[in-house]
């Protein structure tokens, strides 16, 4: 299948991109930022979803309204006759200027299918979360986990809130279906707030915490996000050698295993959408390098055995560890899951 994105910088056009051509392996057009423009690209698309829009601004209503107006004319001016996927919110019924906005959007879109001859669908989407989110605009948990790792007080309220894994919400988008539900948690706002302050007290200290539930692990790869994945830790040193604690974790099921890599060798270049890794250099010396996806930017550690240090390996980023030493490089790598290798949750593409 073949698909086109509006707003597929944003957060959630950002990660359907990366679930619909690693996950599904379709073909994903890129439009770009400046994608009114670049509209004729999608023209032997099967979907194009429309993504872009605002949540907050001056004018939310009139802005929403402009983006999805200038599309369709550029569908109409082209002679482009495509299926449409609109991403509308639960907020579409409110008398708000954003609810509002969600309506006169999705019948623009739906009378531009009508003439096309298309199919239109329409979701509505509940409070999306996960990785990459900007704080005080896409969720309250982008904005928690921000304010947390950044020593900012967050206000806290008594209400409640139903939150969905944007990769949950993407598995209903991906299947173009006219019937679809949500995967959603409800929980409160002060539980939300502690929960994520507790998984940072745990893991600045280098522990993985308890991740007892899906929702848990979705929660803590979006607070990883938010923070440094490098862990330093210190030294015991007495006349018998010297010990270390590479990991302290409160989760019960994971794995641990020890790899040795030749010199000149490199080993990766896959990413993962959800698991939690741990690297340790036991022995020799390692480039260890890692690159978001739709980034060109690579990040670079070189790491040695006398370092005492540990790397986490954030979801969605591609990575490699390569021996640059004169001798056999010695690791330890740690996971929160034993390996399925029915669902590897592993995706190979080069640093």
């Amino acid at each position: 299948m073949k698909v086109a994105i509006t707003g597929e910088t944003g957060f959630l056009g950002y990660h359907l991109t990366q679930y619909l051509r690693y996950q599904l392996g379709y073909e994903v057009v890129s439009l770009s930022r400046n994608y009114i423009d670049n509209i004729q690209l999608a023209k032997d698309c099967d979907w194009l979803i429309h993504c872009a829009g605002v949540n907050r601004s001056n004018d939310v209503y009139g802005d929403n309204f402009a983006i999805t107006r200038a599309l369709t004319t550029e569908l109409y001016a082209h002679g482009i006759n495509i299926n449409v996927a609109f991403i509308s919110s639960v907020l579409e019924d409110m008398d708000t200027p954003y609810g509002k906005s969600k309506q006169v959007c999705k019948h623009m879109l739906a009378k531009y299918c009508s003439d096309a001859g298309t199919e239109f669908i329409s979701y509505r989407l509940p409070n999306l979360f996960g990785p990459f989110g900007k704080p005080n605009y896409n969720s309250v948990v982008a904005t928690f986990c921000h304010n947390i790792v950044n020593g900012i007080d967050s206000q806290i309220n008594d209400g409640s809130v139903q939150l969905c894994y944007v990769y949950d919400a993407i598995n209903t988008i991906s299947k173009f279906d006219q019937t679809h539900t949500y995967v959603t948690t409800s929980i409160s706002i002060k539980d939300l707030y502690q929960k994520l302050h507790s998984f940072h007290q745990l893991y600045s200290n280098g522990i993985i915490p308890e991740l007892t539930t899906k929702f848990d692990i979705q929660l803590f790869n979006t607070y990883r996000s938010f923070t440094m994945s490098i862990h330093k830790f210190i030294r015991h040193t007495d006349e018998r050698g010297y010990l270390i604690e590479l990991l302290k974790s409160n989760m019960s099921q994971s794995q641990m295993f020890v790899s040795v890599t030749k010199p000149g060798v490199t080993r990766g270049n896959h990413f993962h959408f959800n698991k939690i890794e741990r690297f340790c250099v036991l022995k020799g010396s390692a480039n260890i390098s890692m690159r978001k996806l739709g980034s060109d930017d690579i990040i670079q550690y070189i790491v040695t055995d006398d370092m005492d240090m540990v790397i986490d390996m954030p979801v969605l980023y591609t990575h490699n560890i390569a021996n640059i030493g004169d001798s056999d490089l010695v690791c330890m790598f740690w996971t929160n899951e034993i390996f399925d290798k029915e669902q590897p949750d592993t995706y190979f593409i080069k640093v």
